[in-house]
């Protein structure tokens, strides 16, 4: 899922199969750049990290001095976990063995499977998640900054658009939005979504066709992806009952469009010209090239702020639809 869409890198044993067996690990606290130490800023800079990414406090110490991790790609490409004391001292630099890697992707997808075995659509487009009711979603409209632009961003309901997926034998019907992205007022992307909804209660995510456009014409179709031709397994967008520190996987395709996202936060109050909304769910997420992104979501309304690693998003208009 690109990241101007409801979109969902990480460490196999920790990461959520699919959101259905969440395991519990402490959580950072998430930085400001500007609020780190010097010399640990110093330290990301010389290793291949960028100035304004976020970073993450950890709990523990090392020799009495706060601990700081920050995720940044290596000159070879790969995704790297930097370990760094308030000084600046490199304190260990975390990274997957690559074959291990792929034996621990090869057993995910075997659980993934055994897991979606027992999952059950009976109501697939009856979207009613508290944090993302999109069965109530007419339309969200979202303007603000991404990459020095001005964006705005058109999500809609498309009620005649129908898109069904198999899983194990059950065709799954999905719901539909369409993300109209405009930059500095000239179409950039249109993208269309499907979502569906399992009888737990958790929303997964399905795949998107995407259309990137240049000059009013269409340039290419990058990031899009579609469940049974690219993936065997659906992305989640949020678990039925997210709690602090559950982490989950939104896309698994390929190691371009692979994003792994964490609950980091369950009371975040959040003021947009939409209005002023609390108790908002904050979701951490890791892109797969390495920069860091955070959506908030609403009770009873859904995303209303969207944080790039170069930007910010606020809902400016919440249209509902009658059932």
């Amino acid at each position: 899922m690109n990241s101007r869409t409801y979109r969902l890198l990480v460490k196999p044993a920790v990461v959520a199969i699919l959101g259905l067996s969440l395991l519990d690990c402490p959580a950072g606290t998430v930085l400001k750049w500007a609020d780190a130490p010097a010399a640990m800023r110093q330290t990301v800079l010389a290793n291949g990290g960028h100035a304004g990414q976020s970073i993450d406090l950890e709990p523990e110490k090392n020799h009495g001095q706060a601990v700081y991790e920050a995720t940044i790609r290596d000159a070879a490409g790969r995704i790297v976990d930097l370990v760094i004391a308030a000084d600046g001292k490199l304190v260990t630099r975390k990274q997957d063995d690559p074959v291990n890697a792929v034996t621990d992707k090869a057993s995910r997808l075997a659980l993934q499977q055994q897991i979606l075995a027992g999952v059950k659509f009976s109501h697939p487009r009856d979207i009613t998640h508290p944090y993302l009711p999109l069965v109530r979603l007419q339309q969200d409209v979202l303007v603000g900054t991404e990459g020095g632009k001005k964006i705005r961003v058109e999500r809609t309901f498309l009620p005649n658009r129908h898109q069904v997926f198999s899983i194990n034998g059950q065709s799954v019907d999905t719901l539909v939005f369409e993300d109209r992205v405009f930059l500095n007022g000239e179409l950039e992307e249109v993208a269309v979504d499907y979502f569906a909804q399992d009888d737990a209660g958790s929303v997964y995510y399905f795949g998107e066709d995407v259309d990137e456009y240049e000059h009013g014409r269409i340039k290419s179709h990058e990031g899009a992806w579609l469940l049974g031709r690219d993936t065997k397994t659906p992305g989640i967008i949020l678990p039925a009952q997210p709690k602090i520190g559950d982490k989950f996987k939104s896309e698994d395709v390929s190691p371009e469009i692979d994003e792994t996202d964490e609950v980091i936060s369950l009371t975040e109050t959040v003021t947009v010209p939409a209005g002023t909304y609390r108790n908002c769910l904050k979701i951490k997420e890791s892109l797969a090239d390495g920069t860091i992104e955070y959506k908030y979501y609403a009770l009873g309304v859904g995303v209303v702020r969207e944080v790039p690693s170069d930007g910010d998003e606020l809902l400016i208009s919440h249209t509902a639809r009658t059932r």
